[in-house]
């Protein structure tokens, strides 16, 4: 999932801050006796495509609800409910979480593979590896401003490492995923396995910062190309072996790769507007 999408959930969850928890159901054995009966939700806040849902209890430390929802996870938040204040669910969702609210409504965690509670004051143990988040200085950002300095540092540590790996490391810049990294190659004409090192980044940064923002202020979705009907909302993504939108070159695609580390994902690109340097060896 993009880090546009996770804002925008943060900010679905944040404006349900004040309410109070009157009951929590969670269905991982790791929290599986977690109670956060009592405890207020203060703030939702997203880092680069981590929530941070904050509760507060006056005789208990703060905790935090650390999730991240990778590829199919989400939160809902459920209105209507059953003769005995259950969320009314169909039954062939995998729940995971249900924090039925005082407010009369209930947040519902779908298939949310990555779920934990920490103390407040110990997130930096979950998110303090992550590099600046892309959307910082947005209402739903742990940030107050985008660390320009820390994130080209930290993308160029490995001068040698293919861009588009750079891109999705999280540990250099959080909140680029496949979609925007392949995308900002192709508008900025570079071949996906450049090295890092020969790239002028600050260009490509603010192009991304740009590009995120704008689909999470207008909420446009993911589209890169500015049409937002279907199949034409992409430049590269998801064409392989059609015609580029820009020269007409057929568009190429290389698959994702393992399934440990390392782990390659998908890549389109096109070979005109995308030139390989000279030498360089396909992927």
């Amino acid at each position: 999932m993009e880090g546009d999408a996770v804002h925008r959930c943060a900010a679905r969850l944040d404006a349900l801050s004040g309410a109070t928890v009157v009951r929590s159901d969670f269905r991982t054995p790791s929290l599986a006796t977690a109670d956060l009966a009592g405890r207020t939700l203060v703030t939702t806040r997203a880092h680069g495509k981590h929530l941070l849902t904050r509760l507060r209890h006056d005789r208990a430390d703060d905790l935090t609800l650390h999730s991240h929802l990778r590829m199919s996870g989400s939160w809902t938040v459920v209105r209507k409910h059953g003769t005995h204040g259950r969320p009314l669910l169909p039954r062939h969702l995998a729940v995971r979480a249900v924090l039925t609210l005082d407010s009369g409504v209930s947040l519902v965690g779908v298939d949310v593979p990555v779920l934990e509670l920490v103390r407040t004051r110990d997130e930096h143990r979950v998110v303090g590896h992550l590099g600046p988040d892309v959307l910082a200085g947005q209402p739903t950002a742990t940030q107050e401003e985008f660390d320009l300095g820390e994130a080209l540092s930290r993308l160029a540590r490995d001068p040698a490492r293919p861009v588009v790996e750079a891109l999705l490391d999280q540990r250099g810049v959080a909140g680029l995923g496949n979609l925007w990294a392949v995308e900002l190659c192709f508008l900025r004409g570079l071949w996906p396995w450049i090295p890092v090192g020969d790239v002028d980044l600050e260009p490509l940064l603010a192009l991304a910062r740009r590009m995120i923002r704008h689909s999470l202020e207008h909420r446009t979705g993911m589209t890169t190309t500015g049409v937002r009907r279907r199949g034409e909302n992409h430049w590269v993504t998801g064409r392989s072996n059609r015609p580029c939108r820009r020269c007409g070159t057929l568009v190429r695609f290389r698959p994702a790769a393992g399934s440990g580390a390392p782990f390659t994902r998908e890549v389109w690109w096109c070979p005109s507007c995308q030139p390989a340097p000279a030498g360089a060896h396909g992927p």
